[in-house]
């Protein structure tokens, strides 16, 4: 993979590019952090600090500098459990005083923290509690750019000490390159080593497990989703999904459609593409075929289904409906593709230690 090159010039005080082909050194700047596989974000280094950059074409949207008073436990409101995975993986779960909603967790230790009132519900983006937030008294508060770009919210949240970073790391179609954004919770957490460790070792183990399957000699055709209100909703051949199903050792059923987004296609369209496929995985909400059938009949005409190879990423979720694939399994992609490995060998004798994902045979 090529790396991508990040850069700072100074005019009027320190201002930033993200460029591929050029360098304008900036004063005291000893150098950069290399970051192996994600395109978004950066750390520089100086003389008296480290700086944390994160780039969006081309330009700088938000910046932290390692002396910005910077807390070893800073108080932290996530507003997504997948922000609350990387935490967890650096064991800094307890930094966490605000969550967009509790059902959407797994963590024992965040579940008792809101048990025990420690963590306080602060509403859906979109639907902030802006004086709840407020009151918590929060260093940081972790959304997508849909709570970054209220400029009023932000500023009021500002004005109160508290710092709104956005982290849209979903853009990232590699599953290394998110999981690579442990290192900016390791950044303002003050767990560099610990998150530069994690990471390491999940890069190991994912690219090890790859390199097994590329010499498959059989691989498998998959198809994933299923209908959700009358819309087949398909991932891109370049998307996320299609490279975790690559790396497997499978052959993705849309992989021609190269973009990385998704595409609403009907039942018609994905049933004359994929009626052959041998793996069908990511079926929604779904917890047994049965539930498939009552929801769609024709769901029986796909030869994956027929040969009982359906599977859902939902063993690891709990009762309120949080699901701890959406924690641990953006920072652990490792352990997702080891799951994907054992389904695409074809052999169900793989299935019973299978880690996020149920086999509903």
């Amino acid at each position: 993979m090529n790396l991508k090159y990040i850069y700072f010039s100074v005019f009027l005080g320190l201002l930033f590019s993200c460029n591929n082909n050029n360098k304008t050194a900036s004063p005291g700047l000893i150098g950069y952090d290399t970051l192996q596989y994600s395109e978004s974000f950066g750390i520089a280094k100086f003389e008296n600090y480290d700086q944390l950059f994160y780039c969006n074409q081309n330009d700088t949207i938000w910046s932290i500098r390692s002396d910005e008073k910077l807390k070893s436990t800073p108080k932290i409101v996530v507003l997504s459990s997948v922000f609350a995975g990387f935490l967890e993986g650096i064991n800094m779960q307890t930094c966490i005083i605000g969550v967009d909603k509790i059902n959407y967790y797994s963590d024992s230790i965040i579940l008792q923290r809101f048990r025990d009132k420690t963590i306080t519900e602060v509403g859906e983006e979109g639907q902030l509690k802006l004086e709840t937030l407020l009151a918590l008294k929060a260093d940081f508060v972790i959304g997508s750019s849909y709570t970054y770009n209220n400029k009023a919210l932000v500023k009021r949240l500002q004005a109160s000490g508290t710092k709104v970073l956005f982290c849209d790391n979903f853009k990232e179609q590699n599953p290394l390159a998110r999981a690579e954004w442990i290192k900016f919770f390791g950044f303002i957490t003050d767990q560099k080593n610990k998150a530069d460790s994690v990471f390491n070792v999940v890069a190991k183990n994912y690219n090890q497990i790859k390199d097994e399957n590329a010499s498959r000699a059989t691989k498998p055709l998959v198809l994933t989703d299923a209908l959700y209100q009358d819309a087949w909703n398909v991932p891109g051949g370049n998307s996320y999904t299609a490279q975790l199903i690559h790396d497997a050792g499978g052959l993705y059923v849309f992989a021609d459609k190269k973009e990385f987004y998704t595409f609403p296609l009907n039942l018609e369209t994905v049933l004359s593409s994929a009626s052959k496929a041998d793996v069908w995985i990511h079926v929604n909400q779904f917890k047994s075929r049965q539930q498939m059938l009552e929801s769609e009949k024709r769901y029986r005409l796909f030869n994956a289904f027929q040969n009982k190879m359906v599977f859902n990423y939902n063993k690891r979720e709990n009762l309120s409906g949080g699901n701890d694939f959406w924690e641990t399994g953006v920072i652990r992609p490792d352990l997702v593709l080891l799951d994907l490995t054992k389904i695409m060998s074809m052999d169900k004798n793989n299935y019973s230690s299978l880690y996020f994902y149920t086999w509903l045979d």
